[in-house]
């Protein structure tokens, strides 16, 4: 949190390196505004699911995540970004009291983010984003030979951090990182979730 807090502060000072020394940005920037799609993979955690004081026995709160987005520079400094997250399954087996049990949640959604852009070397260019996930959690429960489903989804802010590498003049290398918070707010199944992600993007550039 204190490193994007510290990216954010700095994006203005940066805005005035960027067109002193255009050389570390992208190239054609100063054509208009840029567009650009992509995907990722990686790893998901939803860090407080196994945080359950009634439950005993073993949990898993990480999956494989997916990621599709698509967004538009622009200039240099400043874009936006939609993305589509699946963010994988949690599963819990064992006990609530005596009870046998099992739980397992999904989590997806849909993320809106604004996000600031800084050059750090040719080619090189970290990056931060805010914005909010609009998420849908799906629960299935099995306690005592009785099955329960039951669907929840509400909005929660996002903040995330990485960067990219430009392989050529429209494909980049990107790696970032993304936190969500209460995912699952106001239900049983509340949690931060994190995704670690690399990918690839195209474009227009």
């Amino acid at each position: 949190m204190k490193k994007i807090g510290f990216l954010v502060l700095l994006l203005p000072q940066a805005n005035i390196t960027y067109a002193d020394n255009y050389t570390t940005a992208p190239s054609g920037f100063m054509n208009g505004t840029k567009l650009y799609v992509g995907g990722s993979v990686g790893v998901s955690q939803q860090g407080d699911t196994c945080n359950d004081p009634f439950f005993e026995g073993s949990c898993d709160n990480k999956d494989t995540a997916v990621k599709v987005f698509g967004g538009a520079r622009f200039d240099p400094m400043w874009g936006a970004e939609v993305a589509y997250n699946k963010l994988g399954k949690t599963s819990k087996n064992g006990t609530i009291g005596s009870t046998p049990a099992s739980i397992n949640n999904t989590l997806s959604g849909i993320s809106a983010s604004g996000v600031g852009y800084l050059p750090v070397a040719p080619q090189i260019e970290a990056f931060g984003k805010a914005g909010a996930m609009f998420w849908n959690r799906e629960t299935s429960q099995t306690a005592g030979g009785t099955s329960t489903s039951s669907k929840a989804d509400g909005t929660s802010p996002l903040l995330g951090a990485g960067a990219q590498y430009q392989l050529n003049d429209n494909l980049h290398l990107r790696g970032e990182w993304e936190h969500m918070f209460n995912v699952g707010s106001d239900s049983a199944y509340e949690t931060d979730a994190d995704q670690y992600s690399v990918g690839l993007l195209y474009s227009t550039l």
